[in-house]
């Protein structure tokens, strides 16, 4: 994949799209995330939701995981030990591990959500409670609509 002044890969991912996890742990990659995947990527922890990287982009995280100081060793084990290398299926399918699906409670119903350099997977439910909170005006009072139309450059 090329990669962009920055070491990025080229593709990003944006949009977002209900899916449903089936009962053997798979999951179909959106239409449109599916040339961003042709080669495999990673999925994996990302806190409160799992992640998907592109093999190059997944490196770049994993380096700056390590590289920041913040995570001790057993950390980071945790952490990798929830990632997991992938190859859709012919049905653009790939599975996500029980471990990870326990650990950031994603059952059946689930929201992939573009996140630019990577692709977040939520369960719906919880993606719906995030949505809620920034239409309401969050922590700081204002909805997505005020800080867009304060900006000085559009």
């Amino acid at each position: 994949m090329p990669r962009g002044k920055d070491g990025r890969t080229d593709v990003e991912f944006y949009d977002q799209f209900d899916h449903t996890i089936d009962d053997k742990g798979r999951l179909v990659l959106p239409a449109a995330y599916r040339t961003g995947f042709t080669g495999g990527g990673f999925v994996t922890f990302l806190g409160k939701y799992a992640g998907l990287f592109t093999p190059g982009d997944w490196d770049r995280y994993r380096r700056r995981l390590a590289d920041s100081g913040t995570f001790s060793r057993n950390d980071l084990q945790v952490i990798f030990s929830l990632a997991s290398p992938f190859t859709p299926d012919a049905q653009h399918r790939f599975s996500l591990s029980n471990a990870l699906r326990e650990r950031v409670n994603l059952d059946r119903e689930v929201t992939l959500v573009g996140s630019a350099g990577h692709v977040a997977i939520y369960d719906r439910s919880t993606w719906r409670a995030i949505n809620a909170d920034v239409e309401s005006g969050g922590t700081d009072g204002l909805t997505l609509v005020d800080k867009i139309d304060s900006l000085g450059f559009l």
